[in-house]
């Protein structure tokens, strides 16, 4: 095995945490003097990746310096990687002397607890133009988990991550750490995101989500939580993708979903901040966020299936919601996520499938769907004939989702 398999494994042994940290790099080879002002792109207990202005040597000796913290290590230059572009840049990965939390993490992965010898202080500098500018305070972002499903969850902060943005997620709770991968739906200036969990690998992730939910309602200790950016595939990279939703098991199997917390999730960035936090407070309360009618109504639907054929068909409502409804007699597949046209008498409206009903199964021909305009009027005068002017109180105006949540 060549040095560089040896230092990725010694790198990748802990938990990897995506983090930007201003530091100082140094080389301490006499022979090739080198300074930079740079920034991490991830850290763990062994060690970290920067993106450096300048290329140097595989294997020199570094010193690594968190200016404003006033705390450096020594380090070596395990991969050195041409990332192009122009000026040119260079993506490093060090390795730590002294593995341990040198990142100052509040709440660092538990693989990270490794026996440290003690990081003496940074001598005092005189502060320059440039050493000003990278005295950045390393903040830890305070995380407050407020609510959680098999499929989503929702947590407090005052300095949200950006919207579809791939996080990993550490939390913590009766001394055993579950990491969890996922995007951020929601994001309020403020106040908070809202995650949807990628199932993406299978039942795994959502096995672990059941598991930490278990640990938290049968005990009272507040989990600690540390969200970092996710890396993500370099292709997805270059061509600017964002991840695409994922579907929760239940929607992959076409049973219907009954997660009311992943729907509320996935539709908050089409409501207003407190359209969406009304609809929070309501869904942990256990109350359903709209009234849902059982009617059978013809309904105009097209659309374009997953093989890319346009539909054009009759459909029957099961059941409808003001945004949301049932349907079925369905031909052709469509995918979760896909959006269809419905019209019926002189209105016609745009709806995304929130679930479909898998072939030869009981709910083959079915779909569950959801308006894309989060104030839809397309079902008010059925509900409001149907219930009576006490609709306006039990829901009209509040938001909700597709039937079957």
């Amino acid at each position: 095995m060549g040095p560089s398999a040896k230092t990725q494994h010694a790198i990748r042994r802990s938990t990897r945490l995506p983090l930007e940290v201003p530091v100082l790099l140094t080389s301490l080879d006499p022979t090739g003097a080198y300074s930079a002002q740079c920034n991490t792109t991830l850290v763990n207990a062994h060690g970290c990746g920067l993106i450096v202005p300048h290329s140097i040597v595989q294997g020199t000796r570094v010193r690594l310096e968190i200016v404003s913290a006033k705390r450096h290590t020594t380090a070596r230059v395990a991969e050195v990687v041409p990332l192009g572009g122009d000026p040119e840049t260079w993506l490093v990965g060090l390795e730590l002397d002294v593995p341990g939390n040198f990142w100052g993490i509040e709440y660092a992965p538990s693989d990270w607890k490794i026996e440290e010898s003690p990081v003496p202080a940074a001598p005092a500098r005189t502060a320059g133009p440039a050493l000003k500018a990278a005295e950045k305070p390393v903040r830890s972002r305070r995380w407050r988990l407020t609510d959680i499903s098999a499929g989503a969850c929702y947590l407090e902060t005052a300095e949200p991550i950006p919207l579809n943005a791939a996080v990993v997620m550490s939390i913590r709770a009766l001394n055993v750490e579950c990491l969890l991968d996922g995007v951020v739906r929601v994001s309020h200036d403020q106040m908070g995101i809202g995650i949807e969990f990628d199932q993406s690998s299978g039942q795994n992730q959502r096995a672990k989500v059941e598991e930490l939910i278990a640990r938290l309602t049968s005990n009272r200790e507040v989990p600690k939580i540390f969200v970092g950016r996710r890396e993500v595939a370099k292709k997805e990279v270059k061509v600017g993708l964002t991840p695409a939703p994922v579907s929760s098991p239940e929607t992959l199997a076409g049973d219907e979903p009954s997660d009311p917390l992943l729907e509320l999730i996935r539709q908050g960035a089409s409501l207003s901040v407190e359209q969406f936090q009304n609809d929070l407070r309501a869904q942990r309360l256990g109350k359903r966020r709209d009234l849902r009618i059982d009617v059978a109504l013809p309904v105009s639907l097209s659309g374009t299936d997953v093989t890319g054929r346009p539909l054009d068909q009759q459909v029957t409502t099961l059941n409808i919601s003001r945004r949301g409804a049932l349907l079925v007699g369905i031909h052709g597949m469509l995918e979760p996520g896909a959006q269809v046209a419905l019209a019926r008498v002189h209105k016609r409206e745009f709806f995304r499938v929130a679930w479909a009903g898998a072939q030869d199964t009981p709910k083959a021909g079915q779909i569950g769907v959801a308006a894309v305009d989060p104030n839809s009027s397309f079902w008010d005068e059925v509900l409001k004939a149907m219930v009576g002017p006490e609709l306006e109180t039990a829901g009209l105006h509040r938001g909700q989702t597709a039937p079957g949540d």
